[in-house]
């Protein structure tokens, strides 16, 4: 009796190994696919020597990335302009003056345009002088920060004149 049963199941399962529908294979080879195969291993991922090396975001472009810079740039046909979300006069200096200047050792576009003429915007809103003074440390050392920035290209961007 035995015998038989085992018959009986081996008959099933041949039944059930039948051909595979195109809508089955089509879904095993996507997964195929996706899964690494043996051969990556004798592939290493390699390194462009060429290509300029990636830096970490900096603070500045962390904090305008997030959104945390209230204001936008404005392309101009000739001119390129920041559009305020508040007024000036009206935004806290304490972290926004700070990250603007720390943001003037950036050296590509647009957080140059943005850093700059950021930070002159907001020296000449009225009242600035009574902002500025209780975090003049904080400024100044972003500032020394951003004249002792190993990039010379970013000193010769904010002062191109000099």
């Amino acid at each position: 009796m035995s015998s038989s049963f085992r018959g009986g199941l081996r008959a099933t399962n041949q039944r059930t190994k039948a051909t595979p529908s195109a809508s089955a294979t089509s879904s095993t080879n996507t997964a195929s696919s996706a899964r690494p195969r043996p051969s990556d291993k004798l592939n290493p991922k390699t390194i462009d020597p060429f290509a300029e090396p990636r830096r970490s975001p900096s603070a500045f472009s962390a904090v305008y990335s997030r959104g945390g810079i209230p204001c936008r740039l404005v392309h101009g046909s000739v001119k390129h302009n920041l559009q305020w979300e508040r007024l000036p006069e009206t935004i806290p200096f304490d972290p926004l003056l700070i990250t603007l200047a720390e943001g003037l050792k950036e050296t590509r576009h647009p957080y140059t345009f943005v850093s700059q003429e950021g930070f002159k915007e907001l020296l000449m809103v009225p009242g600035a002088k009574e902002k500025v003074l209780p975090i003049l440390p904080k400024v100044t050392a972003a500032l020394k920060g951003a004249l002792v920035c190993i990039q010379q290209q970013a000193f010769a961007l904010a002062y191109p004149n000099a």
